[in-house]
């Protein structure tokens, strides 16, 4: 006596599970429950690091119709502690 059976191969088995992942992330961004991943990184973006990571210091923030350093390197963007953008200059 044979028995005949019918099982589910292992291409469909790994198929579902990447759609499963898929699922589970386009949930996840389309509920907002991704955004606390990137909820940090804006918190502490600083003029104050941006000028560190140049191995400069903060200088005088820039005014909202001159977005622009008279000494120093201009860094565009909203940063908490400069709403128009950073002026970095050299360290002494």
């Amino acid at each position: 006596m044979y028995k005949k059976s019918q099982g589910i191969s292992i291409n469909t088995i790994i198929i579902a599970a990447i759609g499963l992942a898929v699922l589970v992330v386009l949930f996840a961004i389309f509920t907002g429950r991704l955004g606390g991943f990137t909820k940090g990184v804006q918190e502490t973006d600083t003029c104050a690091q941006k000028c560190a990571s140049l191995n400069m210091e903060s200088g005088n923030h820039p005014t909202s119709d001159t977005k622009s350093c008279i000494i120093g390197q201009y860094i565009g963007g909203s940063y908490s502690d400069g709403q128009f953008g950073c002026c970095c200059v050299a360290k002494p």
